[in-house]
């Protein structure tokens, strides 16, 4: 083994680690980086309705980071925070931005963000690969449709 064998290993175990910081463990996502259906490999397909989201984004991906009391600008997206947390509040960050424009896409700090061209901090998921341009286009499709929070069985949407 060369001493540049040597070096490199501890390197490699110090960087896959600090890799590793806040862009979660992987748990949630395929080979790709994609969220993965619930219950692992089969069934259930993202689709354009808050439950879905949190359900294959928010919870196995972006709260690695955005959890507990050390979330990043506050934002918790956890399951019983996330929606009160997005949809018609103000970015910490931009606070002339919504986090969730309702109706509008373009100008949704969350959509910036996962696209990577807000004006201010890295895309998310920080440190992690970014999400599909299908999943950020699944969220897009949500918050055009009025971003609301759930519908009942009768697709009437249920109130905030």
């Amino acid at each position: 083994m060369s001493s540049n064998s040597i070096w490199r290993a501890p390197w490699c175990a110090f960087a896959a680690a600090w890799l590793a910081g806040c862009a979660g463990n992987g748990m949630g996502l395929d080979a790709g980086g994609r969220p993965l259906p619930p219950g692992g490999s089969g069934g259930g397909e993202l689709t354009a309705d808050f439950d879905s989201i949190q359900q294959h984004v928010f919870t196995p991906i972006c709260t690695a980071c955005h959890a507990g009391s050390n979330a990043p600008q506050g934002l918790h997206l956890d399951a019983g925070n996330s929606y009160a947390q997005l949809v018609g509040v103000p970015s910490v960050e931009q606070p002339t931005i919504l986090r969730v424009a309702v109706g509008d896409p373009d100008n949704s700090y969350i959509i910036q963000k996962l696209e990577g061209h807000a004006a201010t901090g890295a895309q998310m998921p920080f440190g992690g690969p970014p999400l599909p341009q299908a999943t950020i286009d699944v969220i897009r499709q949500w918050i055009s449709a009025g971003a609301l929070r759930t519908q009942d069985l009768t697709g009437e949407p249920s109130p905030p």
